[in-house]
């Protein structure tokens, strides 16, 4: 009898005499004014607001209860005797008013406005202030799924939280009791919540059904794609791709969708977050007329963001630019870009052999991976034609003899190479609770520094706030090591080793990633912590 209950609303229940009309009061209502929204009735509001037609001239209010030709009324603000009889005589009806919390009204009053068959990357703004409001992911996300009534809608809905906090892939992953959610947030996986193994389970189906996957297979492991609209910050139409990984597993499957908005993001090399030294060497090297630049860097560094956003910066009207790549990511005005199909022989290679029949300008190889490619690669840059490629290396200097164990002469490699980018994301400080902080000597000894070459007035640390999920971080961006080549480096990747190479490096100066981790620690960007955490600790150890 006590489940049956529970399942009831607190209107029904007192409806039923279960309760008394103070003892459904006080199951809404806590004694700090937090409300229950699970237990409200949606009949009490449709009667209420039906005698509104204009709801635009009520103050902000919640049909709590309908008890005795009376309405008990839910709000966070004091009503004036006047609008309390305004609303007495159109609902024919007395009106009693309860005190309630604003973040109840708050998570109450975007319910009421939620559209779960549409995905949505709006942020959440405050009824009452009108101000933009951070929300509390897991709540809100918790409080929309028990909104959605099929399982296309508990996917919208995780795909809208995931757009409205920046999320860059969704995990769904089956456990023995529960399937959980995580966002990856700034590079870091977040639990968000859980769903029962049952739900889960038509969770994942209906992914694969969006997926175009086989739902009938479950053995072995399937990738799909999904197209959707979702609206964006402003309220417009955007195109949303999704790539969707399925992986069985020991209870079921794991889904991982990586979120992959249309927009264009790639616009100004100054967001990056080179420092202005770099950023200023690094603008000559994009404006060479041949050569090539290397971007070197893990799965997830910016490598992607940086190669597009120097794309759409040399991309003009007199510039043929053209790409392949694996896969094509994000869609760029004014670019040709192909896509690699192995199976139908469009390998990197033999893109790059056609692409160069093509009359390119500049030409973007997605990575190079195997001899071919590196040796099209760098004659295409010896013949007229600037190419911005990617390795996996751990640093800038790490590329040179990656590129020569792949296999094209070193005299070719020093003559094409015109510079080097090695770059992490690193978390910046989240300005809302940054505070100065005093580093320890501990941490200043990670970057090689003593407190009297320094000014410790502008280190800062985040406190955390609700703005950025109590971690003293929000957002990212690159913190970048580039090395630009000249003759005497040229002499050396020709004939020399790589001691030689960065013992003159050292000599000459060049801008490292302790270089750059100081410059975004003595400027407050980000910690030494978070430069720990992405840096090779082998880079911090070197010292110019």
């Amino acid at each position: 009898m006590t489940n049956s209950t529970s399942l009831l609303s607190a209107w029904q229940q007192l409806r039923n005499r279960s309760i008394t009309c103070e003892e459904a009061l006080n199951v809404l209502i806590d004694q700090e004014g937090m409300l229950k929204l699970h237990l409200l009735d949606p009949e009490v509001s449709q009667r209420f607001f039906r005698e509104f037609p204009d709801r635009d001239i009520l103050p902000p209010i919640i049909p709590l209860l309908l008890w005795r030709n009376c309405y008990y009324l839910a709000s966070p603000v004091s009503i004036s005797e006047d609008m309390i009889k305004v609303m007495s005589d159109r609902s024919f009806s007395d009106i009693k008013i309860v005190p309630v919390d604003e973040k109840s009204y708050s998570s109450w009053f975007h319910t009421q406005h939620l559209d779960p068959t549409r995905i949505s990357a709006m942020p959440l703004v405050n009824p009452l202030t009108g101000e933009l409001e951070r929300e509390n992911v897991s709540e809100t996300t918790e409080l929309y799924l028990s909104k959605a009534v099929d399982q296309i809608e508990r996917i919208k809905t995780l795909l809208s939280g995931a757009l409205r906090n920046r999320a860059s892939d969704i995990h769904l992953e089956p456990f023995k009791d529960c399937l959980k959610i995580r966002y990856r947030i700034d590079g870091i996986l977040r639990k968000i919540t859980t769903l029962s193994p049952e739900v889960g389970r038509k969770v994942i189906v209906a992914l694969k059904v969006m997926s175009n996957m086989d739902i009938a297979e479950s053995r072995r492991p399937q990738d799909g794609r999904i197209g959707e609209n979702y609206a964006g910050g402003k309220g417009s139409n955007q195109g949303l791709d999704m790539r969707v990984s399925v992986l069985p597993c020991v209870w079921g499957e794991k889904a991982v969708i990586r979120l992959l908005p249309e927009e264009n993001p790639f616009t100004d090399l100054h967001n990056l977050g080179f420092a202005s030294q770099a950023l200023d060497i690094y603008k000559k090297l994009l404006h060479q007329p041949q050569g090539m630049i290397i971007f070197t860097g893990p799965t997830g560094s910016g490598k992607t963001s940086t190669l597009y956003t120097s794309l759409m910066n040399v991309a003009t009207e007199d510039i043929n630019v053209v790409t392949v790549e694996d896969p094509v990511e994000y869609v760029l005005p004014g670019i040709t870009q192909t896509q690699v199909h192995e199976r139908a022989g469009m390998t990197l290679a033999a893109g790059l052999r056609a692409i160069l029949r093509q009359d390119p300008d500049v030409i973007m190889v997605g990575e190079i991976r195997d001899r071919e490619t590196a040796d099209t690669a760098v004659r295409a840059a010896l013949t007229g034609h600037l190419v911005l490629t990617t390795l996996h290396t751990n640093d800038a200097l790490g590329a040179i003899p990656r590129l020569k164990d792949i296999g094209p002469d070193p005299g070719l490699i020093s003559d094409a190479l015109l510079g080097i980018v090695g770059q992490r994301l690193v978390r910046k400080i989240c300005s809302y609770c940054a505070a100065q902080y005093t580093p320890t000597e501990q941490e200043l000894s990670v970057l090689g520094l003593e407190k009297a070459q320094i000014d410790l007035s502008t280190f800062r640390k985040g406190k955390g706030c609700a703005n950025c999920f109590k971690t003293g971080y929000s957002g990212r961006e690159a913190i970048v090591e580039l090395l630009d080549l000249d003759d005497i480096s040229r002499q050396i990747i020709y004939d020399g080793t790589m001691t030689q190479l960065y013992r003159y490096l050292q000599e000459r100066g060049y801008i490292s990633f302790r270089w750059a981790a100081i410059d975004k620690v003595t400027t407050g960007v980000t910690t030494v912590e978070e430069v720990q955490r992405v840096v090779p600790y082998s880079a911090l150890i070197r010292k110019q």
